[in-house]
Protein backbone atom coordinates (compact mmCIF):
# COMPACT_ATOMS: atom_id res chain seq x y z
CA UNK A 1 0.00 0.00 0.00
CA UNK A 2 1.39 3.71 -0.75
CA UNK A 3 0.17 7.03 -0.04
CA UNK A 4 1.14 10.23 -2.40
CA UNK A 5 2.37 13.58 -0.13
CA UNK A 6 1.56 16.43 -2.26
CA UNK A 7 3.06 19.82 -1.68
CA UNK A 8 1.86 23.14 -2.30
CA UNK A 9 3.02 23.42 -5.63
CA UNK A 10 1.52 19.97 -6.39
CA UNK A 11 -1.53 21.33 -5.15
CA UNK A 12 -1.02 24.16 -7.40
CA UNK A 13 -0.04 22.27 -10.81
CA UNK A 14 -2.86 19.70 -10.39
CA UNK A 15 -6.13 21.79 -10.73
CA UNK A 16 -7.21 24.84 -12.35
CA UNK A 17 -9.76 27.14 -11.10
CA UNK A 18 -12.66 25.86 -12.75
CA UNK A 19 -12.01 22.15 -11.60
CA UNK A 20 -11.51 23.37 -8.05
CA UNK A 21 -15.22 25.76 -8.28
CA UNK A 22 -16.55 22.37 -9.73
CA UNK A 23 -15.62 20.94 -6.49
CA UNK A 24 -16.71 23.53 -4.31
CA UNK A 25 -20.31 23.31 -6.45
CA UNK A 26 -20.44 19.20 -4.76
CA UNK A 27 -19.58 19.81 -1.76
CA UNK A 28 -22.19 22.97 -0.89
CA UNK A 29 -24.66 21.08 -2.77
CA UNK A 30 -23.95 17.77 -0.51
CA UNK A 31 -23.93 20.04 2.24
CA UNK A 32 -27.49 21.80 1.61
CA UNK A 33 -28.60 18.15 1.14
CA UNK A 34 -27.94 16.45 3.91
CA UNK A 35 -25.46 14.07 1.94
CA UNK A 36 -22.63 15.32 3.97
CA UNK A 37 -21.37 14.60 7.61
CA UNK A 38 -19.49 17.00 9.33
CA UNK A 39 -18.94 16.50 12.49
CA UNK A 40 -18.10 19.50 15.03
CA UNK A 41 -14.20 20.56 14.90
CA UNK A 42 -12.68 18.74 17.29
CA UNK A 43 -9.80 20.95 19.62
CA UNK A 44 -6.38 19.61 21.50
CA UNK A 45 -4.71 22.40 23.29
CA UNK A 46 -1.05 21.47 24.44
CA UNK A 47 1.54 23.63 25.72
CA UNK A 48 3.15 24.96 22.55
CA UNK A 49 -0.78 26.09 20.65
CA UNK A 50 -3.95 24.24 19.48
CA UNK A 51 -4.55 21.19 17.14
CA UNK A 52 -7.79 21.23 15.31
CA UNK A 53 -8.96 18.31 13.84
CA UNK A 54 -12.02 18.49 11.12
CA UNK A 55 -13.08 15.52 9.34
CA UNK A 56 -15.60 15.00 6.98
CA UNK A 57 -17.65 12.46 4.43
CA UNK A 58 -19.26 13.10 1.03
CA UNK A 59 -22.06 10.91 0.82
CA UNK A 60 -22.99 10.82 -2.77
CA UNK A 61 -18.98 11.44 -4.20
CA UNK A 62 -17.70 8.77 -1.42
CA UNK A 63 -15.08 11.27 0.11
CA UNK A 64 -13.58 10.98 3.43
CA UNK A 65 -10.89 12.96 4.89
CA UNK A 66 -9.88 14.72 7.65
CA UNK A 67 -8.13 18.57 7.77
CA UNK A 68 -5.85 18.95 10.66
CA UNK A 69 -4.89 22.24 11.59
CA UNK A 70 -2.28 23.30 14.09
CA UNK A 71 -1.46 27.45 15.65
CA UNK A 72 1.85 27.50 17.18
CA UNK A 73 1.91 31.33 18.26
CA UNK A 74 5.55 30.88 19.21
CA UNK A 75 7.10 29.88 15.69
CA UNK A 76 6.98 33.55 14.55
CA UNK A 77 9.96 33.57 16.30
CA UNK A 78 11.09 31.06 15.30
CA UNK A 79 10.65 31.98 11.27
CA UNK A 80 7.72 29.13 10.85
CA UNK A 81 4.08 29.88 9.83
CA UNK A 82 1.71 29.97 13.43
CA UNK A 83 -0.74 28.48 11.33
CA UNK A 84 0.27 25.06 9.54
CA UNK A 85 -1.79 22.67 8.29
CA UNK A 86 -2.23 19.11 6.29
CA UNK A 87 -5.22 17.11 4.60
CA UNK A 88 -5.60 13.39 4.73
CA UNK A 89 -7.72 11.56 2.45
CA UNK A 90 -8.85 8.73 2.75
CA UNK A 91 -10.23 5.63 0.86
CA UNK A 92 -14.19 6.12 1.57
CA UNK A 93 -14.49 2.17 0.92
CA UNK A 94 -11.22 0.52 3.13
CA UNK A 95 -10.43 3.65 4.91
CA UNK A 96 -7.09 3.58 3.45
CA UNK A 97 -4.68 6.80 3.33
CA UNK A 98 -4.50 7.66 -0.08
CA UNK A 99 -3.36 11.12 -0.13
CA UNK A 100 -1.74 13.89 2.37
CA UNK A 101 -2.08 17.45 1.06
CA UNK A 102 -0.36 20.43 2.10
CA UNK A 103 -3.38 22.23 3.76
CA UNK A 104 -1.98 25.87 3.44
CA UNK A 105 -2.55 25.86 -0.17
CA UNK A 106 -5.66 23.63 -0.48
CA UNK A 107 -7.51 25.85 2.40
CA UNK A 108 -6.74 29.13 0.25
CA UNK A 109 -8.06 27.62 -2.88
CA UNK A 110 -10.81 25.99 -2.05
CA UNK A 111 -12.40 29.41 0.14
CA UNK A 112 -11.42 31.32 -3.20
CA UNK A 113 -13.25 28.67 -5.49
CA UNK A 114 -15.96 28.72 -3.18
CA UNK A 115 -16.32 32.65 -3.50
CA UNK A 116 -15.92 32.41 -7.18
CA UNK A 117 -18.65 30.10 -6.87
CA UNK A 118 -20.72 32.25 -4.95
CA UNK A 119 -19.78 35.10 -7.60
CA UNK A 120 -20.99 33.19 -10.51
CA UNK A 121 -24.56 32.22 -8.83
CA UNK A 122 -25.12 35.74 -7.23
CA UNK A 123 -23.27 38.46 -8.65
CA UNK A 124 -24.33 40.48 -12.12
CA UNK A 125 -22.87 39.26 -15.40
CA UNK A 126 -21.13 41.80 -16.34
CA UNK A 127 -19.41 42.46 -13.13
CA UNK A 128 -16.03 43.46 -13.68
CA UNK A 129 -14.03 45.91 -11.14
CA UNK A 130 -13.19 43.94 -8.09
CA UNK A 131 -12.23 45.92 -4.54
CA UNK A 132 -9.77 43.77 -3.02
CA UNK A 133 -9.67 44.22 1.22
CA UNK A 134 -6.30 42.47 1.88
CA UNK A 135 -3.26 41.64 0.34
CA UNK A 136 -2.09 37.95 1.67
CA UNK A 137 -2.48 34.49 0.16
CA UNK A 138 -5.93 34.29 -0.11
CA UNK A 139 -6.27 37.98 -1.74
CA UNK A 140 -3.93 35.76 -4.82
CA UNK A 141 -6.54 32.93 -4.74
CA UNK A 142 -9.32 35.13 -5.56
CA UNK A 143 -7.94 36.66 -8.31
CA UNK A 144 -7.37 33.52 -9.63
CA UNK A 145 -10.75 32.09 -9.12
CA UNK A 146 -12.97 35.13 -9.90
CA UNK A 147 -10.97 35.36 -13.25
CA UNK A 148 -12.12 32.17 -14.32
CA UNK A 149 -16.25 33.35 -13.83
CA UNK A 150 -16.24 37.10 -14.78
CA UNK A 151 -14.26 38.84 -17.24
CA UNK A 152 -12.04 41.32 -14.60
CA UNK A 153 -10.85 44.53 -15.83
CA UNK A 154 -9.86 46.15 -13.08
CA UNK A 155 -8.63 45.26 -9.41
CA UNK A 156 -8.15 47.44 -6.66
CA UNK A 157 -6.56 46.42 -3.91
CA UNK A 158 -6.33 48.44 -0.34
CA UNK A 159 -4.13 46.52 2.60
CA UNK A 160 -3.59 48.07 6.22
CA UNK A 161 -0.03 48.99 5.31
CA UNK A 162 -0.55 49.70 1.90
CA UNK A 163 3.02 48.70 0.56
CA UNK A 164 1.83 44.85 0.75
CA UNK A 165 -0.94 45.92 -1.61
CA UNK A 166 1.73 47.81 -3.58
CA UNK A 167 4.01 44.94 -3.86
CA UNK A 168 0.92 42.57 -4.39
CA UNK A 169 -0.45 44.63 -7.47
CA UNK A 170 2.86 45.11 -9.08
CA UNK A 171 3.50 40.97 -8.81
CA UNK A 172 0.05 40.48 -10.12
CA UNK A 173 0.12 42.70 -13.04
CA UNK A 174 3.44 41.15 -13.97
CA UNK A 175 2.05 37.87 -14.04
CA UNK A 176 -1.12 38.41 -15.71
CA UNK A 177 0.24 41.42 -18.64
CA UNK A 178 1.42 38.67 -20.74
CA UNK A 179 -2.07 37.20 -20.97
CA UNK A 180 -3.36 39.37 -24.01
CA UNK A 181 -4.88 42.81 -23.91
CA UNK A 182 -8.31 41.83 -21.85
CA UNK A 183 -5.76 41.58 -19.00
CA UNK A 184 -6.99 43.43 -15.76
CA UNK A 185 -5.37 46.46 -14.49
CA UNK A 186 -3.75 46.00 -10.97
CA UNK A 187 -3.97 49.21 -8.51
CA UNK A 188 -2.74 49.23 -4.76
CA UNK A 189 -5.34 51.99 -3.30
CA UNK A 190 -5.17 53.92 0.01
CA UNK A 191 -8.95 54.72 0.42
CA UNK A 192 -11.26 52.35 0.66
CA UNK A 193 -13.76 54.92 -0.59
CA UNK A 194 -12.08 54.81 -4.26
CA UNK A 195 -11.51 51.31 -4.20
CA UNK A 196 -15.41 50.66 -3.78
CA UNK A 197 -16.51 53.13 -6.65
CA UNK A 198 -17.74 52.15 -9.35
CA UNK A 199 -16.57 48.25 -8.32
CA UNK A 200 -19.26 45.10 -8.51
CA UNK A 201 -17.40 42.81 -7.01
CA UNK A 202 -15.63 43.29 -3.36
CA UNK A 203 -14.11 41.00 -1.60
CA UNK A 204 -12.83 41.36 2.30
CA UNK A 205 -9.91 38.66 3.10
CA UNK A 206 -8.60 40.56 6.05
CA UNK A 207 -8.21 39.36 9.67
CA UNK A 208 -9.62 42.85 10.46
CA UNK A 209 -11.77 43.30 13.88
CA UNK A 210 -13.46 46.38 12.59
CA UNK A 211 -15.24 46.80 9.21
CA UNK A 212 -13.16 47.88 6.95
CA UNK A 213 -14.87 49.97 4.63
CA UNK A 214 -18.39 52.14 5.02
CA UNK A 215 -21.97 50.59 3.98
CA UNK A 216 -22.94 54.30 2.13
CA UNK A 217 -19.36 53.59 -0.36
CA UNK A 218 -21.08 49.98 -2.13
CA UNK A 219 -22.61 50.65 -5.19
CA UNK A 220 -26.16 49.04 -5.29
CA UNK A 221 -25.81 45.58 -7.43
CA UNK A 222 -22.83 44.63 -6.10
CA UNK A 223 -21.76 41.34 -4.49
CA UNK A 224 -19.40 40.66 -1.94
CA UNK A 225 -17.39 38.30 -0.51
CA UNK A 226 -16.09 37.99 3.14
CA UNK A 227 -13.83 35.21 3.90
CA UNK A 228 -11.89 36.96 6.37
CA UNK A 229 -13.43 37.08 9.77
CA UNK A 230 -14.23 33.59 11.64
CA UNK A 231 -14.40 34.34 15.22
CA UNK A 232 -17.75 36.09 16.66
CA UNK A 233 -15.32 38.74 17.76
CA UNK A 234 -13.80 39.34 14.47
CA UNK A 235 -15.85 42.26 11.69
CA UNK A 236 -15.14 42.94 8.03
CA UNK A 237 -18.69 44.32 6.88
CA UNK A 238 -20.25 46.26 8.38
CA UNK A 239 -23.85 45.94 10.11
CA UNK A 240 -25.69 48.58 7.66
CA UNK A 241 -24.52 46.42 4.54
CA UNK A 242 -25.41 43.11 6.02
CA UNK A 243 -28.79 44.72 6.33
CA UNK A 244 -28.83 45.97 3.38
CA UNK A 245 -27.84 43.16 1.67
CA UNK A 246 -29.21 39.43 0.46
CA UNK A 247 -26.53 37.36 2.87
CA UNK A 248 -25.71 33.88 1.85
CA UNK A 249 -23.35 31.30 4.06
CA UNK A 250 -21.86 28.25 3.33
CA UNK A 251 -23.43 26.94 6.62
CA UNK A 252 -26.28 28.12 8.70
CA UNK A 253 -24.89 26.59 11.91
CA UNK A 254 -21.29 27.59 11.37
CA UNK A 255 -22.26 31.40 10.47
CA UNK A 256 -24.18 31.83 13.57
CA UNK A 257 -21.46 30.31 15.78
CA UNK A 258 -18.32 31.87 14.19
CA UNK A 259 -19.33 34.83 12.11
CA UNK A 260 -18.80 38.14 13.31
CA UNK A 261 -20.00 39.83 10.69
CA UNK A 262 -23.14 38.37 11.04
CA UNK A 263 -23.72 37.96 14.56
CA UNK A 264 -22.22 41.55 15.28
CA UNK A 265 -25.37 42.70 14.10
CA UNK A 266 -27.45 40.51 15.47
CA UNK A 267 -26.96 40.82 18.54
CA UNK A 268 -27.04 44.72 18.04
CA UNK A 269 -30.69 43.89 16.97
CA UNK A 270 -29.97 45.45 13.45
CA UNK A 271 -30.77 41.80 12.15
CA UNK A 272 -32.41 38.60 13.20
CA UNK A 273 -31.69 35.16 12.05
CA UNK A 274 -33.86 34.89 9.40
CA UNK A 275 -32.21 37.36 7.58
CA UNK A 276 -29.82 34.72 6.27
CA UNK A 277 -32.00 34.05 2.84
CA UNK A 278 -30.19 30.92 2.09
CA UNK A 279 -26.74 28.52 1.94
CA UNK A 280 -24.85 28.48 -1.28
CA UNK A 281 -25.44 24.62 -1.44
CA UNK A 282 -29.84 25.49 -2.03
CA UNK A 283 -28.56 27.79 -4.57
CA UNK A 284 -26.39 25.18 -6.11
CA UNK A 285 -29.45 22.68 -5.70
CA UNK A 286 -32.40 25.03 -6.97
CA UNK A 287 -34.21 25.19 -4.11
CA UNK A 288 -33.34 28.79 -3.96
CA UNK A 289 -33.14 31.39 -6.47
CA UNK A 290 -29.69 33.18 -8.05
CA UNK A 291 -29.35 36.93 -7.96
CA UNK A 292 -30.20 39.58 -5.89
CA UNK A 293 -33.94 38.18 -5.16
CA UNK A 294 -34.57 42.31 -5.28
CA UNK A 295 -32.23 43.06 -2.90
CA UNK A 296 -29.46 46.15 -3.85
CA UNK A 297 -26.54 44.11 -2.94
CA UNK A 298 -25.58 40.46 -2.46
CA UNK A 299 -23.15 39.33 0.91
CA UNK A 300 -21.43 35.50 0.90
CA UNK A 301 -20.32 34.93 4.24
CA UNK A 302 -17.57 31.91 4.31
CA UNK A 303 -15.91 30.74 7.71
CA UNK A 304 -14.77 27.72 5.96
CA UNK A 305 -16.08 23.72 6.04
CA UNK A 306 -14.22 20.56 6.19
CA UNK A 307 -16.50 19.07 3.43
CA UNK A 308 -14.89 21.95 0.80
CA UNK A 309 -11.64 20.95 2.00
CA UNK A 310 -12.50 16.96 1.36
CA UNK A 311 -13.44 18.02 -1.85
CA UNK A 312 -11.11 20.18 -3.08
CA UNK A 313 -8.33 17.14 -1.48
CA UNK A 314 -10.01 14.73 -3.83
CA UNK A 315 -10.26 16.50 -7.11
CA UNK A 316 -6.59 17.52 -6.67
CA UNK A 317 -5.50 13.55 -6.21
CA UNK A 318 -7.71 12.43 -8.99
CA UNK A 319 -5.68 14.96 -11.16
CA UNK A 320 -2.02 14.27 -9.37
CA UNK A 321 -2.64 10.57 -10.25
CA UNK A 322 -3.48 11.27 -13.84
CA UNK A 323 -0.40 14.01 -13.85
CA UNK A 324 2.20 11.94 -11.99
CA UNK A 325 2.66 14.70 -9.22
CA UNK A 326 3.89 14.45 -5.94
CA UNK A 327 5.75 11.92 -4.27
CA UNK A 328 4.44 8.54 -3.75
CA UNK A 329 5.64 6.11 -0.82
CA UNK A 330 4.87 3.17 0.84
CA UNK A 331 3.20 2.62 3.98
Amino acid sequence: MTIRILSAADVRAAIDPLGAIDAMRSAFGQLSSGEASVPLRGQLVSAAGATLTMPAYLDQTCELGVKIVSVFPDNAGLGLAIVQGAVLLLDAVTGAPRALLDGSELTARRTAAGSALATDLLATPDASVLALFGAGVQARAHVWALAAVRALREIRIVSRSGTTAEHLAAELDSQMSGSGPGAPVFRAVRDPRDALRGADLIVTATTSEKPVFDARHVEQGAHINAVGSFRPDMQEVDPATVANARVIVDSREAAWEEAGDLIVPLRAGTIDESHIAAELGQIVNGTSPRGRAGWDITLFKSVGNAAQDIAMASAVVAAAEELGLGLTVPL
